[in-house]
């Protein structure tokens, strides 16, 4: 196990300036469209489920962009509080919506009837790559396209161990981003930050993590 996570690791390394379609290829994931998308969970993409985008999502993710933004940051700001909308729809009808930060639970809702898998790096990096495209589908990005997403080793970044991220590059300077929602619960605003940054061992315990998640929804 440990010898596929370091060889997965490499791999995404060395195409990380690639298109993210081949990265969901290596989970035998479709492009996503906003009649048909795939979501992840039960670590690793191990369990699948398409879904299409409902029109109450549609709805609210136009409503946060009908302004157009003057700035890349402010475009960035907007794009966390969209993560935060996907994952609080999404999670209701996938059942996910109890996942929480991190990795390594198993959760059952108050009745305990249904059982609601906690999502790893993967599945979320995974996830937030998709939602990326489907605001691209959607024409509401000016500054930023998706791309393919990004890991980190221990030792070698100062972070204490691999992790996974979804990665948005600015259009003008070409300059890499980290949306990074694993660090917090399921419908939370996703931390987006400096790509250089993360990569060196990034946690939101800095007080830079936040210049960029002023989003945030009821």
């Amino acid at each position: 196990m440990k010898f596929l996570v370091l060889i997965s690791a490499l791999f995404l390394n060395a195409c990380a300036e690639g298109n993210y379609k081949n990265y969901l290829r290596m989970y035998d994931i479709p492009p996503p469209t906003i009649k048909e998308f795939t979501h992840c969970y039960d670590y690793g993409c191990k369990t699948k489920t398409l879904i299409s985008l409902p029109n109450k999502t549609k709805n609210k993710l136009r409503k946060i962009f009908k302004n157009k933004s003057d700035t890349a940051e402010k475009e960035r700001q907007k794009i966390s509080t969209a993560i935060q909308i996907f994952e609080k729809d999404i999670g209701n009808i996938t059942n996910t919506e109890n996942d929480k930060r991190g990795t390594f639970r198993l959760y059952q809702d108050k009745a305990e009837t249904t059982k609601t898998f906690q999502q790893d790096c993967i599945d979320e990096s995974t996830n937030t790559t998709i939602y990326i495209a489907l605001l691209e589908e959607l024409e509401l990005l000016q500054f930023h396209r998706v791309s393919f997403p990004a890991s980190r080793q221990p030792f070698l970044s100062g972070a204490p161990w691999w992790h996974q991220t979804a990665v948005i590059v600015n259009i003008e300077t070409n300059e890499k981003y980290a949306v990074d929602s694993w660090f917090k619960d399921n419908g939370s605003p996703a931390y987006i930050v400096p790509y250089k940054e993360w990569k060196a061992g990034w946690l939101p315990s800095k007080p830079k993590a936040d210049k960029d998640l002023k989003g945030n929804i009821d």
